[in-house]
């Protein structure tokens, strides 16, 4: 797929056409944009890097949300991923998505939040595969054991999420919010999560990777599920339950506590 070349530019450029367009995207502002350009100086970005398969005009970004655009970016000798609040985001800053992340961090889940500031969120960088792609890619004798063991420790990292009371909010269209790295899931992208809702990351993502999802007719065929509805009747006790028995039954259905 065509992929725009890297552009490194520094911070204090940023507020230069065509650079200022991804600072205040999707809405030109100078007076937003020096104040960002501060706000990159206060966390100790020295450069954005303008590359990937997303594009605010000619520049290259890694992706485009409906809170934010994300970019690469320099921290000292680190590179990590940059979401800068789009001026049209339906909330007022980014300190809700930063906790929210850092609570995930806690119990192994997700990319590291590193800093933030009121329209900036730093976190670590990942060179990801989306996990439909992963699934595509399994060949060769071992590809049911590696699409058992990647499905396992996704709903487990789900599970740790409903006891924790944080459910994700957008794992029914898991596209881009759970990726693979070097054959291990991370759940990203906690911009929609909460505390203030009932927690349903287990059925969601499992719903979506098996029953409804673009990757579930593969994914069923990779994991081994012959009986459907032996699966759906296991995902509502769950729903219903929330319990350590009733996520141990659903393993036990989906044949993930076997070899």
């Amino acid at each position: 797929m065509y992929q725009t070349l890297s552009e490194r530019v520094p911070v204090s450029a940023l507020i230069r056409t065509p650079y200022i367009r991804v600072l205040t995207y999707p809405k030109v502002s100078l007076p937003a944009a020096r104040s960002r350009v501060s706000q990159l100086e206060k966390l100790g970005v020295r450069r954005l890097i303008f590359e990937g398969k997303s594009k605010i005009g000619s520049l290259g970004i890694l992706g485009i949300g409906t809170v934010s655009v994300v970019v690469r970016s320099e921290v000292g000798e680190e590179v990590l991923a940059l979401k800068i609040r789009r001026m049209d985001a339906n909330r007022p800053g980014m300190k809700e998505e930063f906790e929210l992340t850092r609570l995930a961090n806690r119990i192994g889940i997700g990319a590291r939040a590193v800093s933030h500031t009121k329209d900036l969120l730093l976190l670590e960088y990942i060179d990801y595969i989306e996990l439909h792609a992963w699934f595509k890619s399994l060949k060769g004798p071992n590809r049911r054991a590696m699409a058992r063991e990647i499905l396992h420790r996704i709903l487990n990292q789900c599970r740790k999420l409903d006891i924790m009371g944080l459910d994700h909010g957008q794992l029914s269209n898991l596209r881009k919010h759970i990726v693979v790295v070097n054959g291990f899931p991370y759940i990203i992208d906690f911009e929609s999560a909460s505390l203030n809702r009932t927690p349903k990351n287990v059925t969601t993502a499992a719903q979506y990777i098996l029953i409804g999802g673009k990757m579930s007719a593969l994914a069923r065929r990779l994991v081994g599920v012959k009986k459907l509805e032996v699966v759906l009747a296991a995902l509502r006790e769950y729903k219903e339950m929330k319990s350590d028995v009733s996520y141990s039954h659903l393993l036990e259905e989906l044949r993930l506590n076997s070899d």
